[in-house]
C-alpha cells in the first residue's frame, strides 16, 4: 500500500502522446471517475475520449484510481447531497420515509409505482449531483496535467537528446603527415 503512489506515479510518467491530449483524458477521467455513472464508465470514456481526441488510457487510468471501493460511498453520498440541494424534495430522506410507509400500509405490488418513480428520482438527484461535484475537479485538472505532461515532454526531449550527443561517434582528426 505504501508504494501504490509511487508506482501510480510511474505509470502516468510512462504514457504516451501529446501533452495535450493526455491532460483531456486526465480530465475526461476525472469526471467521469467522479460522476454516478457506474456501468457505463468504460464505454463513456472511450467515447468522450474519440470525441475529443483525449488519450483513453490516460482517462481510463485516472477513473480507475477514482472509482474504488474506498471512494464509492463518499462519491455517491455527495452527489446525492449536492443533487438533493439542487433538485429538493425529489430524493431526501422524507420522501424515502413517506414511500416505506405507504409500502407498508398499501403492501408491495400496490406500491411498485410508487417505488419505480422514486427510483428514477433517485437517479436524476445522483446524476445531477455528480455532475456539479465531478465538473470543478475536472477542470482544475486540464490546466494542471497539461503543465505536468509539457515538463515530462521536455525532460525526455532533453534525455533524447543527450542520449544523441553521448552515443554520436567523435570526430575524426584528419592529420596530415
Amino acid at each position: 500500500m505504501k508504494n501504490s503512489f509511487p508506482r501510480l506515479l510511474q505509470k502516468f510518467r510512462q504514457l504516451q502522446g501529446s501533452p495535450a491530449s493526455l491532460a483531456q483524458g486526465t480530465a475526461v477521467g476525472i469526471f467521469i471517475g467522479m460522476a454516478p455513472l457506474m456501468p457505463f464508465k468504460s464505454v463513456l470514456i472511450v467515447v468522450i475520449t474519440m470525441v475529443t481526441g483525449g488519450s483513453t488510457v490516460a482517462a481510463l487510468l485516472v477513473c480507475t484510481i477514482l472509482c474504488n471501493p474506498l471512494t464509492y460511498v463518499p462519491l455517491y453520498y455527495l452527489a446525492w447531497l449536492i443533487g438533493n440541494l439542487l433538485l429538493s424534495g425529489r430524493a431526501s430522506w422524507e420522501t424515502l420515509q413517506a414511500a416505506i410507509v405507504q409500502v407498508q400500509q398499501v403492501g408491495m405490488i400496490e406500491a411498485l409505482p410508487l417505488l419505480g418513480q422514486m427510483g428514477f428520482d433517485a437517479g436524476i438527484v445522483l446524476l445531477a449531483g455528480g455532475c456539479i461535484l465531478a465538473l470543478p475537479p475536472a477542470l482544475c485538472s486540464y490546466p494542471i496535467a497539461l503543465r505536468f505532461f509539457g515538463l515530462l515532454e521536455r525532460k525526455r526531449s532533453e534525455k533524447h537528446l543527450l542520449n544523441a550527443k553521448n552515443e554520436a561517434p567523435a570526430p575524426r582528426s584528419s592529420l596530415k603527415d
